[in-house]
């Protein structure tokens, strides 16, 4: 009995032992999972702090990666290190590590910046190498200008130097014409004073002669005036049976014989078998009756101008130069060029300096193309300083001025030149007049330009 409850008493310890165990492994799990699910939540929350600063994708990222290994070798935070170099780059930038982005944008932008900073500056770098080399340009032109105003200013100071020296001999020379001339009007007083008893003498003697002479100029003076009646009779006659350019129905030079589709286009009764040429150019009326001048001599403008762009055999293709609104063109309209005829060359003599390009400036330049133009046109031009018998028309460029007399005491270069200028007016207004006695047409270069359908005057 004895031994039995000896073995029961170490059943009931070991049991108690092991329930003590279990409540001691019991309690030592629920400290464990209690600490577990502590720090579980701990390090949820570090997550969820963590991505305020940085998603998971970001932190994952090779960017993020090379920015952590800068952060580890300067031996910072990720975010100390971001804080460093935004400070740097503010500083680099703006000059305050405590400027906000959209201040430095701004700043930026009232300085004209409108991309990135870079190619702001890139361009800004262009443009001034571009000023620089525009800069080095302006100064090699620069100083080619002055060595040209110092060689200019070397060329002034030897003409001035030749010309006192030409000046002293002039007066020298001018002093010794001086003393001759005195002793030549002296001398010619004499010889006048001689002369006038020679010739009392010689007028006694042939008297008789002189009368004689007399009576045979009085005869002659007759004569020419006879000989000038009929030559103005003869060239009355003339003038009846030659052309007469300056009648209206004989500037009639082609008819418009029908319209393209676009109406810039016409066509004319006028080719190659007609003496047309590529390029010529007509003025367009309705009838031969507009081509009348006023009573002051002023042509009037046709409704439109064209020019030939196509030469056939026996007509031609024109393109319409210029329009008058309201007024088209139309078949059967006349056209005229008063250098043009189809079976007549008119002869025209051009007189005087001409200006064509309306700068003006009229010169010798602008009378020779204007002779050109009448010669490639079909017109025949003479070179002549007098109007010949069959001239058809009499072209006068600009007229000149009627000088001033300059006085007496002027150099002989001033007289030279104002002889010069008298003789150029006295010309041209005598071939004026001569041509109004002779019924020839007489044109100036607009007057020329209007009846030839020119457009750019």
């Amino acid at each position: 009995m004895a031994i039995r409850s000896n073995a029961g008493t170490g059943v009931i310890v070991s049991l108690v032992v092991f329930i003590l165990i279990s409540i001691f492994l019991l309690v030592m799990a629920i400290l464990f999972y209690s600490g577990q699910a502590t720090q579980m939540e701990a390090a949820q929350n570090a997550e969820a702090n963590l991505e305020e600063f940085a998603l998971k994708r970001e932190r994952n990222s090779e960017q993020f990666q090379t920015i952590e290994a800068a952060a580890k070798k300067d031996r910072e935070s990720v975010l100390g290190y971001l804080l460093d170099q935004n400070n740097t780059l503010k500083t680099y930038v703006a000059g305050n590590p405590d400027e906000s982005m959209e201040n430095i944008k701004r700043r930026f932008s009232a300085l004209g910046v409108d991309s990135t900073i870079y190619n702001s500056l890139k361009d800004s770098s262009r443009k001034a190498t571009d000023t620089q080399n525009e800069l080095d340009s302006l100064r090699q032109q620069a100083q080619s200008l002055q060595e040209e105003r110092d060689r200019l200013t070397a060329d002034v100071e030897t003409a001035n130097r030749s010309r006192d020296t030409l000046l002293a001999a002039e007066s020298k020379q001018m002093e010794k014409y001086r003393t001759a001339t005195d002793e030549h009007l002296s001398q010619i007083a004499d010889v006048r004073e001689l002369m006038e008893v020679e010739t009392d003498k010689l007028r006694d003697r042939y008297s008789d002669t002189i009368t004689e002479l007399e009576n045979e100029v009085d005869a002659l003076r007759q004569e020419k005036v006879v000989l000038k009646s009929r030559v103005e009779d003869l060239e009355g006659r003339i003038n009846k049976t030659r052309i007469r350019p300056h009648d209206p129905d004989t500037l009639v030079d082609g008819t418009i014989i029908d319209i393209a589709g676009s109406n810039d286009q016409v066509y004319i009764d006028r080719g190659r078998q007609d003496q047309v040429v590529l390029g010529m150019t007509f003025e367009i009326y309705d009838d031969a009756a507009q081509i009348r001048p006023t009573p002051k001599g002023v042509f009037p403008r046709g409704k439109a101008s064209l020019q030939v762009i196509k030469v056939g055999d026996s007509t031609s293709t024109a393109k319409i130069t210029r329009s008058t609104i309201g007024r088209p063109v139309v078949r059967n309209d006349v056209i005229a060029n008063a250098i043009y005829d189809p079976k007549y060359k008119f002869k025209f003599l051009v007189h005087g300096q001409y200006d064509v390009d309306g700068d003006g400036y009229p010169s010798e330049e602008e009378a020779a193309y204007l002779r050109s133009q009448i010669e490639n046109w079909g017109g025949v031009v003479i070179r002549s300083d007098t109007l010949p018998g069959d001239l058809d028309f009499l072209v006068l460029g600009v007229e000149p001025m009627d000088p001033v007399r300059p006085p007496q005491d002027a150099s002989m270069l001033v007289q030279q030149d104002y002889i010069r200028k008298k003789t150029t007016y006295h010309d041209y207004q005598e071939l004026y007049k001569q041509a109004r006695n002779a019924q020839i047409p007489i044109l100036n270069a607009n007057r020329l330009h209007i009846l030839t359908g020119g457009t750019d005057l």
